[in-house]
């Protein structure tokens, strides 16, 4: 699956989607950032962890959340039902990914050494409530990755001039970055 994040203005963007079915979908932006686009950030922290179940891995497996529109290509029988399927499987592994983000989001956001005690005493307090994070606690060194990916693609992102793109790719529901930017 390739994801196109375009910047349309200042503070503006597009996202399209080429699932590896041959369906495109153009995905909603609601934010308006000034750092990093919130579905760019997703993609780079579910990258970075391996998380297959969050909002890219549900839309690589067939996943059409409301607002999301198909612009071409066909879609595979029963398609509606699965969709609706990885939608409530997502409920549980979603809220995880959104925890993760905003944590490592906010952590270099505000500026923080991802290996300083500040930042791990964010990602402990994620831990504190098991219903929003099933998985292993994250290392220091795993979130100090993660923050320097972030860092990297927010740097990526504001060096793009309006009409150009990063555009990554997604395998196998697994994700390998691939970046380029371009004049749309």
């Amino acid at each position: 699956m390739e994801i196109t994040f375009a910047r349309t203005g200042q503070r503006t963007y597009t996202t399209v989607v080429v699932r590896d079915d041959g369906v495109t979908i153009a995905v909603p932006s609601f934010d308006r950032p000034a750092w990093l686009p919130h579905d760019l950030a997703h993609y780079v922290v579910e990258h970075a962890l391996g998380l297959t179940q969050g909002f890219w891995g549900c839309v690589a497996a067939g996943a059409v959340f409301p607002g999301m529109t198909v612009v071409s290509g066909r879609q595979p029988p029963h398609a509606a039902a699965r969709s609706q399927a990885i939608m409530r499987e997502m409920e549980q592994h979603g809220t995880e990914a959104e925890v993760l983000v905003g944590i490592l989001v906010g952590i270099v956001q505000d500026g923080l050494d991802p290996r300083g005690p500040a930042a791990h005493a964010r990602v402990a307090d994620a831990w504190q409530h098991p219903r929003y994070v099933a998985r292993e606690p994250l290392h220091a060194e795993k979130v100090y990755q993660v923050c320097i990916a972030l860092r990297e693609a927010q740097q990526q992102w504001q060096a793009l001039a309006i009409g150009q793109s990063i555009t990554v790719t997604c395998a196998h529901h697994r994700a390998r970055k691939r970046s380029t930017a371009r004049s749309m």
